[in-house]
């Protein structure tokens, strides 16, 4: 769809180009991004690691106290979030299909903004260098 800038890397000249993903079903660029299920079982798990580390350094009676919980939990998640563990899906918001691919299927041209149904700043970009 676009470039997103050139740059000189070790004397080439590199350049980022802009993909913009869309729909394999109907082809609407209207994509929302989703949880999958393997994010809801990570998110599991974080809860589980923080109420069994609850349990083990206090007595059995003692309750955590919800900010320490939400404290512990929240930086469980944001390491999961860093390594790549809570990854999004897309769907599209037109038709609702789920396998959504990087590969032009409708064969759209190249630079034509004129195909896009919603404005091109709310697009799921996606980059590849060209060298």
């Amino acid at each position: 769809m676009g470039t997103g800038g050139s740059y000189k890397f070790q004397g080439n000249t590199i350049t980022q180009i802009a993909y913009c993903l869309y729909c394999d079903k109907c082809g609407s660029f209207n994509i929302g991004k989703r949880p999958t299920l393997k994010m809801v079982n990570w998110i599991l798990v974080a809860a589980l690691i923080v109420i069994l580390f609850s349990k083990l350094n206090g007595s059995a009676n003692q309750i955590i106290s919800p900010i320490s919980w939400f404290a512990c939990f929240s930086v469980l998640l944001l390491f999961m979030g860093m390594i790549g563990l809570l990854e999004l899906g897309h769907r599209c918001k037109r038709c609702g299909n789920t396998h959504i691919t990087m590969n032009n299927v409708m064969n759209y041209p190249a630079n034509d903004r004129n195909i896009l149904d919603v404005p091109y700043e709310r697009t799921i970009k996606y980059y590849l260098d060209d060298y």
